[in-house]
């Protein structure tokens, strides 16, 4: 896309776009957890570019901070800018789809990780889909997850109002066992199975917002609000297919960030 293009897309007449701020304004608040994704756009030579967007949580009040959007940076990049340029907590928690790149950074910077719920679900049936299992045997396995994960959901939501920690102790001990023997069912019919070695990998991950909040502590169990973030980016990067040189890329990831932040 070029120079010209990017300017009449954002600007009439050199005035610079109306700002329409989604997030709350960062003033020096606590961030006690991170909501983080990316989204990927054709670049003009050769790869394609990776943006990353982040959004920081106070839990105290609730408030949603868009603490990073940028492209064609790592993950080591993105995280070291939210520890340099934020407040964040001693103990921070991370929520995040099942990209296990993504993982291994966060744990490496001492987050948390909640897995998301909805994406633990369409990744294990991506796998099984990559393993060419039946459609039958997909949608079996499917219903039998998506069971388990809504009961523990609802158990949450419950447990929260009941303050019967102990029995939500007992739904989140039982829910890593049910999930445990989904995986070893998939172990037995192959012992490579990379949807069971995904399950086993992120079954206690997925449980972290329900182990919270037995201690009082309540994160989304999902990501869906930096999906929303990256599919604002999308509507501009990706439409009708553009590709982009990085330079102009960055203007208008930067020029997004200013406009709803």
């Amino acid at each position: 896309m070029s120079s010209f293009k990017l300017k009449k897309i954002f600007y009439e007449s050199d005035i610079p776009p109306t700002r329409n701020p989604i997030y709350s304004q960062y003033g020096g608040q606590t961030i006690d957890a991170i909501i983080i994704d990316d989204t990927k756009s054709k670049r003009r030579t050769d790869g394609r570019h990776s943006i990353k967007g982040a959004l920081g949580i106070d839990l105290e009040t609730g408030e949603e901070f868009l603490l990073y959007l940028g492209a064609v940076k790592s993950w080591s990049d993105v995280l070291s800018h939210i520890r340099s340029n934020y407040n964040v907590s001693d103990e921070m928690y991370a929520i995040c789809d099942g990209d296990d790149n993504l993982q291994r950074h966060l744990e490496g910077y001492g987050y948390k990780i909640q897995q998301c719920t909805n994406h633990f679900i369409k990744t294990s049936m991506y796998y099984l889909w990559k393993e060419q299992y039946p459609k039958e045997e997909r949608i079996r396995i499917k219903k039998e997850i998506s069971r388990i994960i809504s009961t523990l959901k609802n158990s949450v939501k419950k447990h929260r109002i009941d303050r019967n920690f102990a029995r939500l102790e007992w739904r989140i001990d039982k829910t890593q066992k049910e999930l445990l023997l989904i995986a070893n069912e998939l172990l037995s019919r192959n012992k490579d199975s990379n949807t069971a070695k995904f399950i086993l990998r992120t079954a206690d991950k997925v449980t972290l917002f329900a182990e919270l909040t037995t201690i009082g502590i309540q994160i989304p169990d999902n990501n869906n609000h930096v999906e929303n973030l990256m599919g604002i980016v999308g509507q501009r990067i990706k439409k009708n297919r553009q590709s982009w040189i990085d330079k102009n890329l960055e203007i208008m990831v930067n020029t997004i960030w200013q406009i709803i932040s």
